[in-house]
């Protein structure tokens, strides 16, 4: 979340634009495009969410997984099982890994620059989870299980998909299969993007 307030600057002037639109539904429809313009699937987003008003709406900080815990296959579950989220949920979601890249400066995680980022686009520098980190595929799942290329990262709670007998099960498909992980990836970010929203009307809005 470190980066966030990059991504507010970004959405600013749409909101500006067009005030009736929420902050949380903006994030949520950058979100979805972001993925669908990088080559990733469709996702079923419903929109109408209700901003919050107050800092003490809001969940408590420090609420999204570590990248190193000590046990981190129990970390991950700790983290999205208690938002109703499951196994599969939880190595599809990985896979947004795909996209992007990690800054030390930010997260403590990656290295300052790779052969992949040191140009760029946009502000260079960071590690990447894939060499093309631009393109949404299933190319991260391939990469975390060969780890054959040191300029490209893997944190503990990546390689953990390939080590825990459960996550193991869908990072092997999603592997070998990227249409599979394309319809689970959608299905777990809608289901994601919706969780402790409130609606108005309350059961939202579809564009479609």
């Amino acid at each position: 979340t470190a980066g966030l307030v990059n991504a507010l600057k970004l959405i600013q002037a749409i909101k500006d634009k067009y005030a009736g639109v929420t902050y949380a539904d903006l994030f949520q429809l950058a979100s979805a495009t972001a993925v669908e313009e990088a080559g990733g699937p469709k996702i079923p987003m419903i929109y109408g969410r209700v901003d919050v008003s107050a800092p003490d709406q809001c969940p408590p900080e420090g609420r999204l997984p570590a990248a190193g815990p000590p046990s981190p296959a129990e970390h991950l579950r700790e983290v999205f099982y208690r938002m109703g989220l499951n196994d599969k949920e939880i190595v599809a979601l990985s896979g947004a890994h795909t996209l992007g890249r990690s800054r030390p400066e930010r997260s403590g995680w990656g290295k300052p620059e790779t052969k992949y980022t040191k140009n760029g686009p946009g502000a260079p520098g960071g590690q990447s989870w894939t060499s093309q980190w631009l393109k949404f595929d299933n190319s991260y799942f391939k990469d975390v299980k060969e780890r054959r290329d040191e300029d490209l990262l893997v944190l503990p709670t990546d390689a953990v998909l390939f080590e825990d007998s459960s996550f193991k099960i869908y990072a092997e498909k999603y592997a070998e299969d990227q249409d599979t992980f394309f319809e689970d990836y959608a299905e777990a970010h809608a289901k994601l993007s919706n969780l402790g929203s409130k609606f108005d009307p309350p059961k939202g809005v579809s564009l479609d």
